[in-house]
């Protein structure tokens, strides 16, 4: 049974949906076959002078105005996941941005490229901030422990295919790439066709409570660390960008892995996961800065360490505070989401204006002191005091319970076991009534059919749930219930 529960957490929809996308990501903003036709194409999409590559900057603009939009629907319509066209609509935003950066320039006229490539910037923005957004919803819905063991496993299986992809010819890469917005949303769909249906009665309901402030203000200002340290590190000399785009994915599963080591194995709390692991690395990052490569290169791949571990602090800080505060998953999602890519804009551009008066190395070591010195005023003013101003700091993500889900019961497991075999209007009723122990005759009556019709559709139903009686029907409906 354990074995069992490895195979299907490893390979369950959820943890390949979200392993798509991180893998996306990682194709199109840490490897240079994306970016660099927007190098190519930057004097003539910006003003001259600029070291942020066009894709990032305005990628990551759109994403900011996606992930707004997204957070006013969720105030009104909620959960997102009922809805059943937008995430294709994004999935298909981010396959045709994926294009126009990758392959499609290449094919037109170049007086036409640059308006091109910047038409698929600001398209892989506004998508893949509703899909980051439909699985922050996801996953901040499952609890922090499901979330970390989700997390953990999708970074780790997106590395592998980050790694077979670029070892792709260019076109099949640019394709693959395209296609794995469409694979992520279509895992993605289903995933909730497994899930219980939130009953009609805790849908769209308005959201009253109080902003998270704290939590907002701490996103932002980790966002904003990594935009400067990715501003800064832009101009890297051409033979090592491979190897910071390589050393930067070490880090991010490297910091997956040790998450999950120091919350599963030690199980630190929230205080001591930021004090002990994600402080000490993002600053370190920053006393790389004023050395010169490698050693600056292998600063921010310390720094996208830090900055990765603490990414995944904060999902699971969203989890407590929505199951706390018990407001819909994707209104704490989108919010803790729209201030890390709000942080990062701030930073990316201030680190590029601020370009032409670092041009020394003591310059760049009175920047790297500021900053190590305002992640020190953080550490001491947000998460001082054990976290008492916000109560999350005590909490072990590990040992932090999903919160039920709103209805959950018979009805909703049946509903949802009856989604996943496909089972007829008729089928449903029959099976709902036979979860609940009720005989034939029973049946006849309260649906007012024949009795050979209801032996027909116990038949059919048996069928379909490949049993061979009323009891293994029932214990399935139980072990979708404790799933659940």
């Amino acid at each position: 049974m354990k074995n069992k529960f490895s195979r299907e957490h490893w390979l369950s929809p959820d943890v390949l949906g979200f392993a798509a996308h991180w893998a996306w990501i990682w194709c199109v903003f840490w490897s240079s076959r994306f970016y660099e036709e927007g190098a190519q194409l930057g004097a003539a999409a910006f003003t001259p002078g600029t070291m942020l590559e066009p894709l990032w900057v305005v990628s990551l603009l759109a994403n900011v105005v996606s992930i707004a939009a997204f957070l006013l629907l969720a105030r009104v319509r909620n959960p997102l996941s009922e809805l059943r066209v937008v995430p294709w609509e994004v999935a298909v935003l981010t396959a045709l941005g994926t294009l126009c950066v990758s392959l499609l320039p290449g094919l037109v006229d170049p007086s036409s490229a640059p308006t091109l490539y910047l038409v698929g910037a600001v398209l892989t923005g506004v998508g893949s901030g509703g899909i980051v957004v439909l699985w922050g919803e996801r996953l901040v819905e499952y609890g922090p422990r499901r979330l970390m063991r989700v997390f953990v496993a999708a970074i780790i299986m997106a590395a592998g295919a980050y790694g077979v992809l670029l070892a792709l010819p260019a076109t099949a890469a640019h394709l693959a790439v395209a296609a794995l917005p469409l694979m992520s949303i279509a895992c993605y769909r289903r995933q909730a066709r497994r899930l219980p249906r939130v009953p009609q009665k805790y849908r769209n309901l308005p959201v009253a409570a109080r902003l998270p402030l704290v939590m907002i203000l701490v996103a932002f200002f980790f966002g904003l660390s990594f935009g400067l340290m990715k501003g800064l590190m832009a101009p890297v000399g051409a033979g090592w960008i491979n190897l910071r785009d390589l050393l930067n994915i070490v880090a991010i599963v490297g910091a997956a892995g040790a998450f999950y080591i120091t919350s599963a194995v030690f199980k630190m709390d929230f205080d001591h996961l930021t004090y002990q692991v994600a402080l000490p690395a993002m600053a370190a990052g920053f006393l790389f800065l004023p050395l010169h490569e490698p050693l600056s290169i292998i600063g921010t791949a310390v720094h996208q360490f830090g900055y990765q571990y603490f990414y995944i602090v904060l999902w699971a800080i969203w989890a407590v505070l929505a199951a706390r505060e018990e407001v819909p998953a994707a209104w704490m999602a989108a919010w803790g989401l729209l201030a890390i890519q709000l942080g990062q804009f701030a930073g990316s551009v201030a680190a590029d204006v601020s370009h032409p008066f670092l041009a020394s190395d003591l310059s760049l070591a009175m920047l790297a002191a500021l900053v190590i010195f305002l992640i020190l005023l953080v550490s001491l003013f947000v998460f001082g005091n054990r976290s008492a101003s916000t109560g999350w700091g005590f909490v072990r993500p590990m040992e932090e319970e999903a919160r039920p889900a709103a209805g959950t019961g018979l009805d909703e497991a049946c509903e949802a076991l009856a989604r996943r075999h496909r089972l007829t209007s008729r089928e449903q009723d029959v099976f709902q009534l036979l979860a609940r122990g009720r005989n034939r005759a029973f049946i006849r009556k309260e649906l007012v059919i024949g009795d050979e019709t209801v032996k027909s559709h116990v038949k059919a139903v048996y069928r379909k749930f490949e049993v061979h009686s009323q009891q293994e029907l029932i214990n399935l409906v139980e072990e979708e219930r404790t799933a659940g």
